[in-house]
């Protein structure tokens, strides 16, 4: 989700979610700075600049010799998730991950509460490129690998494990989740593409599903990162020097993880076409398939191999299923539907020629 909206603004939406849960991305205030400034003595906030993103609030302060960033969560994010969220940071970094450096309190504390908000302060990392093009992937993908490996042993709580809302649908819940959705979207004043849409919408979550029945309880599950993408991985001088927004932090198959990065880099961007499944596409995808696999101590199974463009495939689901049914202002659900007929049927391609797909990665 990208909007970073307001309940004042005619330009923008509420992107509240299950019903009220999610509550509203923070806003820069005269109170909270004052709490950041009485809590860790950093100075100039005010002049503090929003580095965007979705699930929180970032804000890059700069005092005196020193950058930082001070990040407010949304409602939903308790304690001990937080808790989890900087186990997992630590444990990487420990392993010779860069994330980022923690900064206490100055009584020693991990974070603050304002206005029922967790907020951290972290150290500003420099940087001069993300993690959009296929030759960045490609130098990225094996971190992710050694990423999993890190966290497979790891030991996390319930709240850590199962983060409420991300860009992530559960194979075993997708297809009432789905219908869920297109059932709102077949609400709405009837057009040719809300119908399209919650057409295939609904083939696909039944065409995955029916497919996924015999991977569910096949493939191992842990905690990954959920989402390794694009400027949540940040280089300098050719080497990365960040992974960071484990916000999405969650446990699912290690594929699931690979599966997010697959299916972006085929619904445009940098990357190309993404309407043109191509035997040079799947080429580029297996490469990166490779590159992942390089990074993991425990190699890809062929069971995971199998189920993995099942997965990619599943990806848009999580916009309907997760999104458009759990949003809870309407033009909100409306605005984000409004991107996703392209994408559900560019991934219908794949359950219709899954032969095609697995060959290309086994």
């Amino acid at each position: 989700m990208d909007n970073h909206s307001t309940e004042n603004s005619e330009d923008t939406v509420i992107d509240n979610a299950g019903g009220g849960l999610r509550g509203l991305r923070a806003q820069p205030s005269a109170q909270l700075f004052e709490a950041v400034r009485d809590s860790y003595g950093i100075n100039g906030l005010e002049d503090s600049i929003d580095l965007g993103g979705s699930s929180s609030l970032n804000l890059l302060v700069t005092d005196a010799h020193n950058r930082y960033v001070v990040r407010v969560y949304r409602p939903y994010v308790t304690e001990a998730r937080l808790a989890d969220v900087q186990l997992a940071r630590n444990e990487v970094r420990a392993n010779g991950v860069p994330t980022s450096e923690l900064i206490r309190t100055l009584d020693g504390q991990q974070w603050i509460i304002f206005d029922h908000r967790l907020v951290e302060v972290e150290r500003y990392v420099e940087s001069d490129l993300v993690m959009d093009s296929w030759e960045l992937l490609l130098a990225g993908l094996p971190l992710l690998g050694r990423i999993h490996t890190i966290l497979r042993g790891m030991q996390f709580s319930i709240d850590g494990k199962n983060p409420l809302f991300a860009n992530y649908i559960a194979p075993e819940k997708a297809l009432a989740t789905t219908l869920q959705g297109t059932q709102r979207i077949r609400g709405w004043p009837p057009s040719s593409y809300n119908q399209r849409l919650a057409d295939a919408a609904d083939e696909l979550a039944h065409l995955v599903s029916d497919h996924e029945k015999e991977f569910i309880t096949m493939l191992p599950r842990q905690v990954v990162h959920g989402d390794y993408w694009d400027n949540n991985v940040f280089f300098r001088d050719g080497r990365i020097v960040l992974v960071t927004d484990f916000d999405f932090m969650g446990e699912r198959t290690r594929i699931d993880d690979l599966a997010l990065i697959l299916y972006y880099c085929c619904i445009g961007g940098n990357y190309g076409d993404s309407a043109a499944v191509t035997d040079e596409l799947l080429r580029k995808l297996r490469n990166l398939i490779d590159a992942y696999n390089e990074g993991l101590d425990e190699r890809l199974s062929m069971e995971e191999r199998l189920a993995l463009p099942l997965a990619i495939a599943r990806q848009p689901l999580s916009g309907i299923g997760g999104w458009v049914a759990l949003l809870d202002d309407e033009r909100a659900a409306k605005r984000h539907a409004q991107g996703m007929l392209g994408e559900v049927e560019w991934a219908l391609d794949i359950p219709r020629n899954l032969d095609r797909w697995r060959a290309a990665f086994a």
